[in-house]
């Protein structure tokens, strides 16, 4: 791991971070209510001034996925189709409702950015471990 890498994976991170608020603002907070907006629009905001390179941040990130895949399993539903001529009888299927799509849609995009947070932090403090390592 050199500082090079932890560049070249902050640079990616930032990328998504631009793509990312531009996705929250267009996509996830027209399909929130109005009393749910102010997180996310706080996220989108705090991810295009950065920086993105904090504990707190991936907390906030983590935490937002986790409202947005619960709002995306509840616009999924599961169901049983039955078939006579299936081999089992029928089958599993599962439909989505557009909204959860969509907002499935921002939840990859968001846990790409959680994860690459966390691999230039990871990275950025295993070039400091190391250096200490090396000069002690």
């Amino acid at each position: 791991m050199t500082e090079d890498v932890v560049a070249k994976l902050a640079t990616v991170a930032v990328m998504q971070a631009h793509y990312l608020a531009e996705q929250i603002r267009e996509i996830v907070v027209p399909l929130l209510p109005p009393a749910k907006r102010a997180f996310a629009e706080s996220i989108a905001r705090r991810i295009e001034r950065g920086p993105i390179f904090e504990d707190a941040v991936l907390r906030d990130l983590v935490t937002f996925k986790s409202i947005l895949t619960a709002r995306v399993e509840a616009g999924t539903h599961r169901f049983w189709h039955g078939d006579e001529h299936h081999s089992r009888g029928g089958y599993k299927s599962v439909y989505r409702e557009d909204d959860a799509c969509k907002l499935a849609d921002a939840v990859a995009e968001l846990a790409l950015l959680s994860d690459m947070t966390l691999a230039t932090l990871s990275a950025a403090g295993a070039v400091r471990q190391v250096g200490t390592l090396i000069d002690g």
